[in-house]
């Protein structure tokens, strides 16, 4: 499936930080602020634990017109019917999870130097390129790739490409400016309550929308 890129924002609802609450409320909310796509992320969560609280959260968000991306698991991303898959470098492949999801869900890949960008298979809808910054999300996280690191994959793929990271609204501009489409945030939209979300995503866009210096 082709065509991602709804927007300059992908917020990640990650279930380490809204508990066991039902993301439903979470992902209405980001769609009201103006958000197109989300993902879903639970790491520590079994697969059926995973699953159930991926598809309570597509059934309680609704008709609201955010489509949801499921973080690392192309299974719980085909029972839970979400609009595709994230995957890591140690994940699936993405041609194995095109065979597996078929055409009509996107698939996205994680990236993290110039030759992992250059050799992805072209079964990834977009990439992601990262981590930018320094950040706190992810223990394990890759070395820092700078914006210099976003230019470069710019340089190698056509396809939507997403910067992960220590990103805010500022450095997010400066992301977008040296190349990417969209930016993948964590903390700059975890906040305790849907409402409290939406706000920051949407002070987010206005940061992202707005044109940098020339």
């Amino acid at each position: 499936m082709t065509g991602f890129g709804p927007g300059p924002l992908y917020p990640i609802l990650d279930a380490s930080l809204i508990g066991d609450r039902d993301p439903g409320p979470f992902l209405a909310a980001l769609a009201d602020a103006g958000v197109r796509v989300t993902q879903l992320r639970g790491k520590a969560l079994s697969a059926r634990d995973y699953w159930t609280w991926v598809s309570a959260g597509l059934r309680s968000a609704g008709t609201s017109g955010v489509r949801v991306i499921v973080n690392d698991r192309a299974d719980v991303a085909l029972l839970a019917d979400a609009a595709g898959v994230h995957l890591g470098q140690d994940d699936l492949s993405p041609r194995r999870a095109r065979r597996f999801l078929g055409e009509s869900r996107w698939i996205g890949l994680s990236t993290h130097s110039p030759r992992q960008v250059a050799e992805s298979p072209d079964a990834a809808d977009y990439l992601a390129i990262g981590p930018v910054y320094p950040t706190g999300a992810k223990v394990d996280a890759e070395p820092v790739v700078g914006l210099r690191g976003v230019a470069d994959a710019r340089r190698r793929t056509r396809r939507t490409l997403v910067a992960i990271g220590g990103l805010d609204g500022p450095r997010g501009r400066k992301a977008l400016d040296a190349g990417a489409d969209m930016i993948a945030v964590i903390s700059a939209v975890a906040a305790p309550s849907p409402a409290e979300t939406a706000e920051r995503a949407r002070e987010l866009l206005r940061c992202l929308t707005t044109a940098g210096p020339e």
